[in-house]
């Protein structure tokens, strides 16, 4: 509601004590000044709104230039009238969609024009063009940079540990390896984004079913702990090896955990993972391996967590024989179990029961009898 001054009467009648006035009057005011922002808010954020519709439409009509095949494209949008900004829009949108041909494209209109995204977004373009395995790619980006950007190339060792990722993506992990260990010793500062790396090309390595490249990247996790006393890449490889469906990657596990002092509490951080994976695929037999493992560590707490979540797995089955046993189980051995579990081994028990079909009964025979005589 809209209030108007020019209709407030210059005289009031003697009934309104000025009391009452002094306490209105502020109250008016109040109100008359959260209208006056609110108007103001309201007209600000419509007019961003507007604005943001209109670069919205103007940088989805860019993509779709930029992502038709052929070279009209170059012709159509002239990089010098787009700017850094909306050169970036560009190459993120096409990441972010997955359109690995647009943004090929973009790095060769790029070259051609010597002309690079915001730095931030270009890291992005490096990362996407590496887990493609494009060597390639990150080589112009490298020639590119050469020109404008030398500082950034000092810093990033020369772009090698996105050529590492890219090499081992396409299967050459002893050369990949190799690089990583060169940029690690040399560069302090790409070490976490190097952990970062190994933490998802590990995941897959023993998929690859090469003998040879978990053996490399093994001793190369080994390396790592003895001379930098990093543990994280060696963590990676007893997590690989032990979600392994081999006998002999599962032993390696067991002999990474016995030879290297501090491995088993550096594996604390890998064993939720490790859980979640392994009962999403409902493969309980590694649960069990785990709980042995942490039995033998004496790592109690986590040992808790992990019946837990079994438990929890089990309950969301319906199992209610597999709960029975765990419980049972843990009770004897002293180990906690969540506050919870009572309830839902009732509400099991309950929904169990209400299911169960009655045992069917005999059905009476309504038809009449009749006594026949011959």
């Amino acid at each position: 509601m809209a209030w108007n001054l020019s209709r407030i009467p210059t005289t009031l009648p003697r009934i309104i004590s000025l009391s009452i006035l002094a306490k209105s009057l502020p109250q008016f005011y109040s109100k008359l000044e959260v209208d006056v922002i609110d108007d103001f808010t309201s007209q600000l954020m419509h007019q961003k709104m507007g604005k943001w519709d209109h670069q919205k439409r103007k940088n989805e009509a860019l993509v779709e230039n930029v992502s038709r095949s052929g070279e009209k494209q170059f012709d159509e949008v002239k990089i010098g009238e787009l700017g850094t900004d909306q050169l970036g829009i560009l190459f993120q949108n096409a990441i972010d969609a997955d359109n690995g041909e647009s943004v090929i494209d973009l790095i060769k209109f790029c070259v051609d024009r010597n002309e690079t995204p915001p730095l931030a977004v270009l890291m992005n373009v490096l990362s996407f063009c590496s887990q493609n395995g494009n060597k390639d790619a990150i080589q112009q980006i490298h020639q590119l940079c050469e020109n404008r950007h030398p500082d950034l190339l000092v810093a990033h060792s020369n772009f090698r540990h996105f050529i590492a990722e890219a090499v081992w993506v396409r299967g050459d992990v002893s050369k990949a390896v190799e690089i990583f260990e060169g940029v690690y010793r040399e560069n302090a500062f790409l070490r976490r984004r190097i952990r970062l790396i190994l933490k998802y090309l590990m995941t897959d390595l023993v998929s690859s079913g090469s003998e040879a490249a978990l053996g490399n990247t093994m001793h190369f996790a080994e390396r790592l702990f003895r001379d930098f006393n990093d543990l994280s890449p060696l963590t990676y490889v007893w997590q690989t090896c032990f979600l392994s469906e081999w006998f002999s990657d599962q032993c390696v596990a067991l002999e990474l955990l016995e030879k290297h002092n501090g491995l088993c509490k550096a594996v604390i951080n890998r064993i939720p993972y490790v859980v979640f994976v392994s009962l999403k695929c409902h493969r309980t037999e590694v649960v069990y391996r785990l709980l042995e493992i942490l039995l033998k560590y004496k790592m109690k707490q986590q040992y808790s967590s992990v019946v837990a979540s079994l438990l929890n797995y089990q309950f969301r089955r319906g199992d209610l024989i597999r709960c029975s046993e765990i419980i049972r189980w843990a009770v004897d051995n002293d180990v906690p179990l969540p506050k919870n579990h009572h309830i839902k081994m009732i509400n099991l028990l309950l929904n169990r029961k209400m299911n169960t079909p009655l045992a069917p009964q005999e059905k009476e025979d309504h038809k009449p009898r009749y006594d026949l005589k011959f």
